[in-house]
């Protein structure tokens, strides 16, 4: 797609603007402030109906439908852009529009749907416009930022999605894993607290199976498989549940639970949550032991998801079987300091997460036993006192990361482990083991302890299929992880490697006088892109490390140029630049007009965009006509914005006879103000060419600021000798007719000029 015609109404700045480009290249250049970048506006709004300027980090509530219009003008119908573009196959423009009161739709012929939308597509991604903002994004920024970017532009960010999705779907299934460790943790406290012991130990529930049975008369048991718990053996003559109570078992329950309130057990909660608290404050106040404490975790999780090839897996960087593994093992025993504060962090919660785990394995057995009986409010109390743990149990799995931060004093704590109103509530349960009528025989607290603990079993068995469960899937997502990211780096790292050898050439085009060797690495990781370069033989590293502003910014637009070249196909042949060399001096820009000349290459160089249409803004003037000068574009393809007001917009500064119709109107409508500005603006830019034509000299400013007084006379000047030195020609081949002319116009720019 060519630019032929671009008709511009109401959009930022303008009020409206046509440009005639006619597929060739275009400049367009003039002060800050004149105008120039609000074309670029009109171009992105045209092809995507956005402005690329009004989104993105630090735009705020600015958005296209209140700002992307003529502050003077409210009408969005009035608001459009216009434009005949030329499309890859096509032998005629084709005209193409889009308005602001409907910015989604893009207005063409039906017939040529097919062919449009496909170039649309490719512009909805950028890979046409290029400005200073861009180029900071490519070179300079972070590399998970740089990523993001040029993923947008390759229209691959539907991958880095898929790369997150499976990556929250990972962290999910590692933290489903996680609380199925919890469950079962759990799960073995009420065994514990069943069978009345302090730890968790096979032989022991079968023990405890075996001495129930044997008082119901059944044979011992060499497993304890929930199903067996109770076989051959007869169930003891029935008892009203509400006058069977096993009191053994809910004496055993409270008296785990006083323990908790005893004041030794307090002192102990006391001492074990202020120590955590006090370990997890010095990390977050002392920054290196805090990250020591990140890179050690960092590591310990590293050499869990190495595969099999010892690759590291959080850059994908090659290394020699074993050796990372070593080395990872190396920093692990080096980081003694912050060891020892992550096995106290461990061994305190894991102190509070027990006690939280048995005593609500104690408050579920009692609940349990006194349902039957009519203790509703001890129920209830203990139902709240149940919830509060349930709630506290997770923070305890991530101490780190949630201890402090759940704002959970220690009042509170010991509350949880030990309510103050709870005493009572014993009391009043206690009540019932005085009452005779209420106690089972040993055949009925047997029968019951095999129930119970049938129970608990089955939950155990439950817990661990879940376990099971839990970790293949949590085995496979990461599998699926790897694999996922494993993949996209080959067929990234592969695209990459063949811009990377296209932005090398781009590059050392432009600096083959200063880094002919130049050298570049652009990588792919799981979540960025490394671009590293080299910097004179002395190594690679990030562009911005070494490399001055000006070498990022030619490094940007060779990067940018190699994809854009990669992906448009040819579908878009226009190449927006937005005064993209503002920090390039002299001599490198003369190698990028080498670089950009389409139509008038340079004859010792081979065209390298032969199929490009180039639309550069500028506020630089030296650049401008140095565009000219080495062909990028000809005398007709710059444009000059002046004197832009906010009612008028930028205007054009033309040296051709309609300028005369444009004053003459002013004056017609008495704006004096208006006539005289195009008359001085014109005719500075037209004696600033004619100076610049016929070599007059001009004394020099430094500030690159020149009036119609210091062209005029000097323009004037050296025409006059140009005529006498014509005159002298003439004579000299005996051409009188020619001498007479010349006499004549010298003596009519005399008369002009005085």
């Amino acid at each position: 797609m060519r630019l032929y015609e671009l008709e511009i109404n109401n959009i930022r700045g303008i009020h409206h603007l046509k440009l005639e480009p006619k597929g060739r290249n275009l400049v367009i250049w003039g002060p800050n402030g004149s105008g120039k970048s609000a074309v670029v506006d009109a171009i992105d709004f045209l092809l995507t109906g956005k402005i690329l300027r009004l989104t993105g980090k630090g735009t705020g509530d600015i958005s296209l439908n209140k700002h992307g219009h003529h502050i003077d003008c409210g009408n969005l119908d009035e608001v459009s852009v216009r434009a005949k573009v030329l499309l890859q196959g096509m032998k005629e423009p084709i005209e193409i529009k889009r308005n602001m009161n409907n910015p989604s739709k893009l207005e063409y012929d039906e017939s040529i749907k097919e062919d449009i939308e496909e170039v649309i597509k490719l512009a909805q991604q950028g890979q046409h416009i290029l400005t200073r903002r861009e180029i900071l994004k490519y070179i300079t920024a972070d590399s998970n930022t740089r990523a993001k970017e040029i993923q947008a532009l390759m229209n691959i960010t539907e991958i880095e999605n898929i790369r997150k999705t499976l990556v929250t779907v990972n962290k999910s299934l590692q933290g489903e894993y996680s609380n199925a460790e919890n469950i079962l943790n759990r799960t073995k406290e009420q065994i514990k607290s069943t069978i009345n012991e302090k730890t968790f130990n096979e032989n022991f529930v079968l023990e405890f199976v075996n001495k129930n049975r044997k008082v119901l008369g059944g044979t011992e048991l060499s497993d304890t498989n929930s199903q067996n718990l109770k076989i051959e053996l007869k169930p003891p003559v029935f008892i009203d549940k509400k006058k069977n109570v096993n009191v053994k078992l809910l004496k055993n329950c409270i008296d785990n639970l006083v323990k908790v309130l005893s004041e030794e057990q307090q002192q102990e909660i006391i001492k074990a949550d202020t120590k955590l608290r006090n370990l997890l404050m010095e990390i977050q106040n002392k920054f290196e032991l805090f990250s020591a404490l990140q890179r050690l975790r960092l590591t310990e999780l590293g050499i869990k998801l190495m595969n099999e090839d010892g690759n590291c897996p959080l850059c994908d960087t090659l290394w020699e079987t074993g050796k990372l593994l070593k080395y990872l093992e190396k920093r692990i025993s080096d980081a003694s300091i912050a060891k020892k504060y992550q096995k106290e962090i461990s061994t305190l919660s894991e102190y509070i997460s027990n006690l939280v785990n048995k005593t609500i394995a104690n408050i579920q057995s009692i609940i349990g036993i006194i349902k039957p009986i009519e203790l509703k409010n001890e129920i209830e109390t203990l139902e709240i006192w149940l919830k509060d743990l349930n709630d506290f149990a997770p923070i305890l799995s991530t101490p780190m990361e949630r201890y402090l931060s759940c704002n959970i004093e220690l009042k509170q704590i010991q509350k949880m482990l030990a309510p103050s109103s709870i005493n009572q509530t014993f009391i009043n349960i206690q009540s019932i083991l005085k009452d005779e009528s209420l106690k089972s025989t040993p055949e009925q607290e047997a029968w019951d302890n095999l129930t119970k603990l049938g129970e608990n079993l089955k939950a155990l068995e439950k817990a661990h299929i879940i376990l099971k469960n839990a970790n293949i899937s949590k085995e496979r997502g990461k599998i699926l992880l790897d694999s996922f990211v494993n993949s996209k780096n080959k067929v990234l790292s592969k695209l990459y490697e063949t811009i990377k050898d296209r932005f090398e050439f781009l590059y050392k085009r432009i600096h083959k006088t200063d880094e002919s060797k130049f050298k570049a690495k652009i990588t792919p990781t799981n979540t960025g892109l490394n671009i590293e370069v080299g910097f004179y033989d002395r190594g690679i590293y990030p562009p911005n490390a070494l490399h001055s502003e000006g070498h990022q910014d030619t490094m940007g637009l060779c990067l940018f140029l190699a994809l854009s070249e990669h992906l448009t196909r040819g579908l878009i042949d226009l190449i927006v630049l937005d005064d993209v060399i503002m920090s390039v001096d002299t001599d490198h820009r003369r190698q990028i007009c080498d670089l950009l000349a389409t139509e008038f290459p340079n004859k010792q160089l081979a065209t390298q965009f032969p199929n490009k249409q180039f639309l550069i803004t500028t506020h630089d003037e030296i650049w401008a006509k140095q565009l000219k000068t080495d062909k990028v574009v000809t005398s007709k393809g710059i444009v000059k914005f002046h004197n832009w007001t906010i009612e008028i917009g930028p205007q054009i500064m033309e040296y051709k006879t309609d300028i005369w119709k444009q004053i003459e109107k002013d004056l017609e409508n008495n704006d004096v103000k208006s006539a005289a500005s195009k008359l001085r603006w014109n005719s500075e830019g037209f004696f600033g060419e004619l100076c610049d034509n016929i070599k007059a000299k001009v004394t020099y400013k430094l500030s690159g600021r020149y009036e119609l007084g210091d062209f005029i006379s000097n323009a004037i000047k050296q025409y006059r000798a140009l005529l006498k030195e014509a005159v002298k020609v003439a004579k000299s081949w005996e051409k009188q007719d020619n001498v007479e002319m010349l006499g004549k116009i010298d003596n009519k720019v005399k008369q002009i000029s005085e």
